[in-house]
């Protein structure tokens, strides 16, 4: 994973695939040695600072919005965030600077808060869920038409979190669970087909969508988990046992891991399938009431698949966040639970070896 191929070997390979016309080498140069000029010229600190004075400045401008009484009626709230919204988008598809950049994102940003505010508590006594609901089709028309890999990676997460929670209030835990489930999904479908998906119309959000799921998705998982621990459960609602989605996530790693085994050319229901298959759900078993370890492992498969290099880092904090979790929550004696994390530790670094040394062609081919 830690070998980066030279230009010049990714533009045959994609030429002998046919994704790339013969004699492209020149025009991607040059592409690349513009995009150097524009982006990666400036110094650090000098875009750091444009950023933060745009922020300031976005900042300042609401703050006065609000000092002048503009902001008091949620009405009135609304319709200026609706405004602002469009301004924003409009400023940011015409921007070419950082600090215009960042100054219609940090309106955009404002804009939606505004508009989930004044709206949401316009629809009293449902001023939650009317919030969510602006949030999620605000965030969808955002994702398309905001052309900012930022504000996608927010709106994304923030558009997860609105359908999960509309879930929640209709079905009560069943529903966070079936939401994120059909996130971890679609995050394995993102990672998975991105490759086809970037030569689609809609190349620009895939990467900040997948990071954006992933993010919820693991976050999700970690805080389920640690309120369970914490005792943060309401009598009225109808509890739904962490089994069912342990379960369904490990399914979906499977898949993934079945597609990972078919694109390297090992045959999954061969010896080295019926390891990795049972190392997965061996690790589900045992961690059946803490789904943010399958759901972590899931997420680091895809990430060594892709040489997803962020992927594999957030990840793996998420794993040692969710270990972390299983060995408190974990109702054994300290010395059991040492024994228990030795064990297994001890069983996967075997499962490692034998891979090495079963099928080292494989094992060379992924790094």
């Amino acid at each position: 994973m830690t070998r980066r191929p030279p230009v010049k070997e990714v533009l045959a390979a994609l030429e002998a695939e046919g994704l790339l016309d013969t004699g492209s080498e020149t025009r991607v140069r040059t592409a690349l040695r513009t995009h150097q000029f524009l982006h990666a010229a400036t110094p650090w600190f000098v875009k750091a600072l444009a950023g933060f004075g745009a922020w300031l400045a976005a900042a300042f401008f609401l703050s006065f919005l609000g000092c002048i009484g503009l902001l008091d009626n949620e009405a009135v709230l609304g319709v200026f965030g609706l405004g602002f919204c469009v301004a924003a988008t409009l400023l940011r598809r015409r921007a070419r600077g950082l600090f215009l950049q960042q100054l219609a994102l940090a309106l955009c940003l404002a804009s939606v808060v505004m508009v989930a505010v004044g709206l949401g508590e316009a629809m009293r006594p449902n001023e939650d869920v009317g919030a969510a609901v602006i949030v999620l089709v605000l965030g969808a028309v955002l994702l398309v038409t905001f052309p900012d890999a930022i504000l996608r990676f927010l709106m994304t997460a923030g558009v997860a979190a609105s359908a999960v929670f509309l879930l929640w209030r209709m079905m009560d835990e069943f529903g966070v669970q079936l939401g994120l489930l059909v996130c971890a999904v679609l995050v394995h479908v993102l990672f998975l087909e991105g490759a086809r998906l970037r030569l689609g119309p809609r190349r620009e959000w895939v990467g900040p969508a997948s990071y954006g799921l992933a993010c919820f998705v693991l976050g999700s998982l970690l805080t389920l988990g640690f309120s369970r621990m914490l005792g943060v459960e309401s009598p009225e609602r109808l509890d739904a046992p962490d089994g069912l989605l342990t379960l369904g996530l490990t399914a979906v790693t499977l898949y993934t891991a079945w597609r990972v085994m078919r694109e390297l050319k090992l045959e999954a229901s061969g010896v080295a399938g019926a390891a990795v298959f049972a190392a997965l759900v061996l690790t589900a078993l045992m961690t059946l009431n803490t789904p943010a370890v399958i759901g972590a492992v899931g997420m680091m498969v895809l990430g060594f698949h892709r040489r997803g290099v962020d992927l594999v880092g957030l990840s793996a904090a998420f794993l040692l966040a969710a270990g972390g979790w299983y060995y408190y929550d974990l109702s054994l004696t300290l010395l059991a639970k040492a024994v228990a994390l030795l064990g297994s530790g001890l069983v996967f670094l075997g499962l490692r070896l034998f891979l090495l040394r079963r099928f080292p062609a494989a094992v060379a081919e992924v790094r």
